[in-house]
């Protein structure tokens, strides 16, 4: 089946909705373990939006350059006080965290593999739209 750009776009727009309304289908006061894959600028600008709506705790942080990770971890910490186990394999995280939510914020075309075994091990799912379709 071809998928229309219109149709990714608007799939797109549902899935970045849906992520936002989780805090609207959960029991007050319930923390989601949340982790992240890709924690440059983009995913810490995801990672931030959900920190704000203070029912997410970030248990793992997964990024191929140390210092990244180095640093969004401390700024993880300063925000909300988690202190997530920092990770260099996505796969080790998922398996040893069990995160609930999986925010995938890596290029393009790192998104697939992730995105398919944290689907498999039953995580909530958010991938970052790609740089030409963020408007």
């Amino acid at each position: 089946m071809k998928t229309s750009r219109r149709h990714f776009l608007q799939t797109s727009a549902a899935a970045a909705t849906a992520f936002h309304a989780v805090p609207l289908l959960s029991a007050p006061g319930k923390e989601y373990r949340t982790a992240l894959i890709g924690a440059g600028w983009w995913g810490m600008n995801i990672l931030r939006d959900a920190i704000a709506h203070r029912q997410c705790k970030v248990v793992g942080i997964c990024d191929v350059n140390e210092q990244t990770r180095e640093v969004s971890a401390e700024e993880i910490t300063d925000l909300n006080g988690d202190q997530p186990r920092q990770y260099n394999d996505y796969s080790e995280m998922l398996t040893k965290e069990k995160p609930e939510i999986v925010i995938i914020a890596t290029p393009d075309h790192w998104h697939a593999l992730p995105a398919i075994e944290a689907l498999a091990k039953g995580c909530l799912l958010y991938t970052s739209p790609s740089p030409r379709d963020r408007g």
